[in-house]
């Protein structure tokens, strides 16, 4: 086992990492974006994907459909994208953010590389293994507060249902206040949750459950603090606020100050479990190691995950000792569990993941790009740190500019309830240069956006 803060590996300089043919690179189309290449794999795709998953053009047949087709990715290295077409793209994204040291991170790989021949898998809950111990060891010591016990999962949304089922274990109560605008997950445990758009709830409403209540993001604590008061509200059921300490696809809205010092107050004064939702958030990705962080709050459970692996597919809830004590003890027979918990490979990942973004100073990089998108664009900019919105003019505008930007070879995401903030959570492995270009494709379709559509 690593002891507590001792590196797993040495972490070389970005700049020995990445250069410009292979992470820094500007970008360099040689077909139609998307090219033949992909929209020939795309038709693949269209024979045997559930037709809800992938935005794509209608084929023979199809009523529904999208304007084109994807581009296909086929490798990435530092903040670059390569299409099976041979298409270089810069990327800003991160893939959802879970990229944020880098795509395929030198040291991640080789950590995989090491593990995998070692223990492929491990026995869930029944024989624990190193790389999950030592992870969990990590865990607790980047952690904020005395925040210490943890729950692995397979992903975000997973680490979510397990804070909620912890929640509801610590304050004996099912109910759930959540907040418009706010993404936790698509699994039925975090669905109901989740209020970016109704359309991801109302085709299941008949099968969710009905214990969470939605306040505006950001609202008037004292409206909470009445809600919470009951019986006349139901607010006596309510047993955890479940918030994200700064709205994602929601937005990338940045609560008023003060406003998670007063849940944490209102939690500790009704009895509730206060979690921070910090799986797109977390591991410096606002400037700060956590978005809680900017206003000195500490949850009783935090979930992690995305970028928390350089790449492979983890989530975490974690705990004080007190509310995960919860729980009980184990006699056996674990009440949540999975077969890949706490995988050994995964988990050597996340170890050298939390390693080269210590070495990397992620907080510093994303408050560094942060004040050059400042600088650049000005008013338009919402988020910290390298999780930013540019705020455009009318709804769905920001599929219109990423579609331009796309085609220029600069990798964006819409977002925003209405679609009209187009998302900015890049790579810190992105270079001054790469940046730059970037922005200068921004800005070009932004300005044919604002002239096609005002």
């Amino acid at each position: 086992m690593v002891p507590r803060g001792r590196r797993m590996c040495e972490i070389p300089a970005m700049d020995a990492v990445w250069s410009e043919a292979n992470g820094h690179a500007l970008p360099t189309l040689i077909t139609a974006i998307p090219g033949p290449r992909s929209q020939a794999a795309v038709d693949v795709l269209a024979r045997h994907e559930s037709p809800g998953i992938t935005a794509r053009r209608a084929r023979q047949g199809e009523a529904r459909g999208v304007g084109k087709d994807p581009i296909v990715w086929d490798r990435a290295a530092g903040a670059n994208v390569w299409d099976l077409d041979g298409n270089r793209f810069v990327d800003l994204t991160a893939a959802f953010g879970v990229a944020l040291i880098g795509h395929a991170h030198p040291a991640v790989v080789a950590a995989v590389q090491e593990q995998a021949p070692r223990l492929l898998h491990g026995m869930g809950d029944v024989f624990p293994n190193g790389p999950r111990i030592a992870l969990m060891e990590r865990l607790a010591a980047v952690a904020p507060g005395d925040l210490s016990q943890c729950i692995l999962t397979g992903g975000g949304a997973e680490a979510v249902e397990a804070a909620l089922k912890t929640a509801a274990l610590a304050s004996g109560r099912p109910g759930v206040l959540a907040f418009w605008g706010s993404y936790h997950g698509l699994s039925y445990g975090a669905l109901p949750a989740t209020a970016y758009k109704d359309d991801f709830r109302r085709p299941f409403h008949g099968q969710l459950g009905q214990h969470v209540t939605h306040l505006p993001y950001g609202c008037d604590l004292a409206l909470i603090d009445a809600l919470l008061a009951g019986p006349a509200t139901g607010g006596e059921l309510i047993g955890a606020i479940l918030v994200e300490p700064m709205l994602g696809r929601g937005g990338n809205v940045v609560p008023p100050a003060g406003w998670l010092a007063g849940l944490r107050r209102i939690a500790d004064e009704r009895g509730v479990i206060l979690i921070f939702d910090e799986v797109y958030t977390g591991l410096g990705r606002t400037g700060a190691w956590w978005a809680g962080d900017h206003d000195g709050v500490v949850p009783d459970v935090l979930c992690a995950g995305k970028a928390l692996a350089g790449g492979m597919p983890i989530g975490v809830a974690i705990a004080t000792p007190e509310v995960m004590g919860a729980w009980g003890r184990s006699v056996g027979e674990a009440i949540h569990t999975a077969t890949f918990i706490g995988h050994p490979v995964v988990a050597a990942a996340a170890l050298a993941t939390l390693d080269v973004m210590a070495a990397m100073d992620v907080p510093a990089l994303a408050r560094a790009f942060e004040a050059a998108a400042r600088a650049r664009f000005g008013e338009r900019v919402r988020g910290r740190g390298a999780m930013l919105g540019l705020a455009l003019p009318s709804p769905g505008a920001a599929a219109r500019v990423m579609g331009r930007a796309l085609k220029r070879g600069v990798i964006t995401l819409p977002g925003g309830v209405h679609g009209d903030i187009l998302g900015l959570t890049p790579p810190l492995a992105l270079s001054d240069a790469q940046r730059d270009h970037a922005f200068d494709v921004l800005a070009a379709a932004i300005a044919e956006e604002e002239a096609a559509h005002g």
